[in-house]
């Protein structure tokens, strides 16, 4: 796993080596998207085509790139966000991710479509883990899962709302498509020969570990079995959340809540209106509505509509440091990486994480003294320039940056 991540200088690397070493059918699950893809991948161009204005000819001994969010000092402003069955794709799983994102000193979000329990990831963890709730089994059913949560330490509870229905896959084409086992016996194995004849690392480590069966283990059947992965799916869609269940997450739960999948400035103030303490402007990583508006044009818009009365957070399109810078200056108090800790993931484990958010760091630190701010406080939208056809910051925003 050494000589992968040594070899990993990008997001773009991760994603080579992380193809090359595990079934087609699983890197295309991970790799996801929805319909014609197009909101993926226009969540990467929005970043690409935001331009920096740095302030030349000026230098500080240090710069600052920690944050806090949600009252939690980072080292940062990258969050590892949450991706459901890590274990599927590499068997250091969500544990690795929650070591390798205590040592870069973030934070964790963990997918209620886990595959670990929660108490695993807790015993692996070494700083702050929220956790993003399904509706596992509906409503009344989840009442549960945040008692086990808070019972395991969890720091803070993300509440999903862009999920109504279960996202039509991406159209790829039909030579093209490959499917994952539904379960572990002699019939789904001879199936999925082919696609792993020439992955003998992914199926090494899974052959060690003992062959174990994807499952949702936050989902719990009658007989306290956890539920197996395509079962734990079909759950969720059986009621998803509405704004009118906040109230009753909140008896339920008093920590910081994080309402997820924000696109306009209207629901952006209903989660204020609604007492949550975050909001992460999200279009799932383009794996739900294809069609959606990407995450950056619409952050100005969003910012500006909550003021400081709530916490924001982006995702969407993250592939390297500057992206994060980007995000910050618009407004942004962190941005979550999916795909960009992902792919490392897949490729090389929990030391693929650690290398990323550690070449993230680097990355964020050098863009901030490129950019010639001390603190990543000190960014805003001044340090940008917007494509022409996007919501620009409201004057005054600028004006009072600049002054």
């Amino acid at each position: 796993m050494k000589n992968i991540s040594s070899k990993i200088l990008s997001v773009e690397d991760a994603r080579y080596f992380a193809k090359k070493r595990v079934p087609a059918g699983i890197y295309q699950m991970f790799e996801a998207g929805s319909g014609s893809n197009v909101t993926a991948e226009d969540n990467v161009k929005a970043f690409e085509a935001v331009r920096f204005r740095p302030r030349n000819a000026v230098f500080h001994p240090e710069y600052d790139i920690s944050t806090t969010v949600l009252g939690h000092k980072i080292s940062m402003p990258a969050i590892v966000s949450s991706v459901g069955f890590l274990a599927t794709g590499h068997i250091d799983g969500e544990a690795g991710v929650a070591r390798a994102a205590g040592k870069a000193g973030t934070i964790q979000f963990v997918s209620g479509v886990t595959g670990t329990p929660i108490e695993k990831i807790m015993e692996a963890a070494t700083g702050p883990v929220f956790y993003q709730l399904y509706y596992i089994g509906g409503r009344d059913a989840s009442a549960p899962i945040i008692e086990r949560v808070k019972k395991a330490g969890v720091s803070g509870l993300i509440l999903t709302v862009d999920t109504p229905t279960i996202a039509r896959p991406r159209d790829l084409p039909y030579t093209m498509r490959r499917s994952v086992p539904y379960t572990v016996n002699f019939k789904e194995a001879i199936k999925f020969i082919p696609q792993i004849w020439n992955k003998p690392a992914w199926t090494w480590d899974f052959i060690k570990a003992g062959l174990p069966e994807p499952e949702v283990s936050m989902g719990l059947r009658p007989d306290g079995t956890a539920m197996s992965l395509f079962e734990g799916i079909a759950e969720i869609y059986k009621e998803t959340p509405k704004w009118e269940d906040i109230p009753w997450v909140r008896k339920h739960w008093d920590g910081p809540l994080i309402i997820k999948g924000i696109l306009t400035a209207a629901d952006a103030k209903r989660a204020v209106e609604m007492g949550a303490d975050a909001i992460v402007v999200s279009n799932h990583g383009g794996n739900v509505l294809d069609g959606s508006v990407s995450t950056l044009p619409v952050l100005t818009e969003i910012v500006e509509a909550v003021g400081d009365k709530i916490e924001v957070l982006v995702d969407s399109g993250v592939r390297r440091g500057t992206d994060v810078l980007k995000a910050v200056a618009l407004g942004a108090k962190a941005v979550l990486l999916g795909r960009a800790y992902l792919y490392p993931l897949l490729a090389a484990g929990e030391q693929g994480v650690s290398h990323i958010l550690d070449l993230f760091h680097q990355q964020i630190y050098e863009g901030l003294a490129f950019l010639g701010a001390q603190s990543i406080d000190d960014l805003d939208p001044s340090y940008v320039e917007l494509p022409a056809h996007w919501r620009q910051p409201k004057e005054s925003r600028v004006l009072e940056a600049v002054s």
